[in-house]
């Protein structure tokens, strides 16, 4: 793990992997809850609900960055925040239900924790000027989140956007002031949460497998999304990962290096995990019926969800160095054509291996382009 030039390196912490674990749970039911309804407006509450999951991640990540996690009294408060956050996991499919409070009340007081624990955690007289900005804000999203859980499911959908609104407003505003990065730590945290983004897409596509009954078709679907899985993670472990840090510690200004932290982790990787997500929703759909047609609802999230995955690489390079990555780019393109184009005239098989090639092609071009992580770090940090 890189220093911030000379500091002490952190390192992510058991108490950290123990709360990504509950969203380990959250994504899954994100899943469930694409599998539920396949309208656009269904689509529109998977998305807005995705956002809510990823911001209340995204909090503690920030502040775990920034506050000492190994005081006993804010390791009890983690794990409040930990058991909150699976009560809000296990209501997200019924959500937009009649019982939206079971997810709001949960949500909501984890959030406000996660604020006041950054608050109370943080010190340094620069760093709390910025959170004098922040926090007030911040605290609004989560109030109206609530609210949104107590009234019916019109009202509460444009609640929970408005306090979406609110989420992207109160980290733009914070943008105005100074908050100090650790490279190192900040760069694992979002690493080990692709990690379980794709660790889940194995579990639900493994899991729907063993339930609709293993034959020849079904292995046979199963290790072609395993392989597209496999490349997904190749595309972002080979040097990404690395590249990402690098540029990160190359900023030596900390309020450029906290919009940067901002822009290529906390919303650039929104896609990332959200693409796989998607992905995830495709292959369970395809392995129901391997060998037929796929269904328009499986189709758009086989071209959705690499494309998003992709996305966010293309992106946040840009935003890192100013230069596409012309080699993902161009495989977004054939992704998404391929997909839309072979799903409804082809069977789940082809269409998933037809992804899969893809993937693998774009990775194995970077893999001859970039010959090392050292050289892909140096890439990445001067453009």
């Amino acid at each position: 793990m890189s220093t911030d030039h000379g500091a002490t390196a952190r390192r992510v912490g058991f108490l950290e992997l123990f709360f990504d674990l509950v969203f380990v749970f959250a994504v899954t039911q994100l899943v469930s809850l694409l599998h539920g309804d396949h309208s656009a407006a269904g689509w529109g509450r998977a998305s807005l609900m995705m956002w809510l999951v990823w911001w209340a991640w995204s909090q503690y990540t920030w502040s775990g960055n920034a506050i000492d996690l190994d005081r006993r009294s804010t390791r009890l408060w983690m794990l409040v925040a930990s058991g909150a956050m699976l009560g809000a996991a296990a209501a997200i499919p019924t959500a937009f239900d009649d019982m939206g409070e079971w997810f709001a009340l949960p949500y909501a007081g984890m959030r406000l924790l996660g604020l006041a624990l950054y608050w109370l955690g943080q010190h340094d007289t620069t760093y709390r000027a910025a959170l004098r900005l922040y926090l007030p804000i911040a605290s609004v999203g989560p109030v109206l989140v609530l609210a949104g859980g107590l009234v019916d499911d019109g009202a509460r959908v444009a609640l929970w956007a408005a306090a979406l609104a609110v989420d992207v407003v109160s980290v733009l505003a914070a943008g105005r002031r100074e908050f100090h990065v650790d490279p190192g730590h900040f760069a694992e945290r979002h690493g080990l949460i692709v990690i379980i983004a794709l660790g889940e897409s194995v579990i639900a596509t493994g899991a729907t497998a063993s339930d609709v009954g293993l034959d020849r078709d079904v292995m046979i679907l199963l290790a072609t999304a395993f392989v597209a899985v496999a490349a997904l993670w190749w595309s972002y472990f080979d040097w990404v990962h690395h590249a990402a840090e690098a540029r990160l510690v190359s900023e030596s200004d900390h309020r450029r290096r906290g919009h940067l932290a901002r822009d290529l982790f906390t919303l650039g990787h929104l896609p990332i995990v959200a693409g796989t997500v998607v992905f995830a929703a495709a292959i369970e759909e395809g392995l129901v019926h391997p060998t037929v047609s796929m269904e328009p609802f499986a189709v758009t999230a086989l071209a959705v969800g690499p494309a998003l995955y992709l996305a966010g690489f293309v992106i946040g390079n840009a935003r890192a160095t100013g230069h596409l990555l012309w080699t993902r780019l161009a495989g977004l393109v054939v992704v998404v054509s391929f997909a839309l184009f072979a799903g409804p005239r082809s069977n789940a098989i082809v269409s998933t291996a037809g992804v899969a090639v893809a993937i693998v092609a774009i990775a194995a071009i970077e893999g001859v382009t970039r010959s090392s992580p050292h050289r892909a770090s140096s890439v990445a940090a001067h453009g």
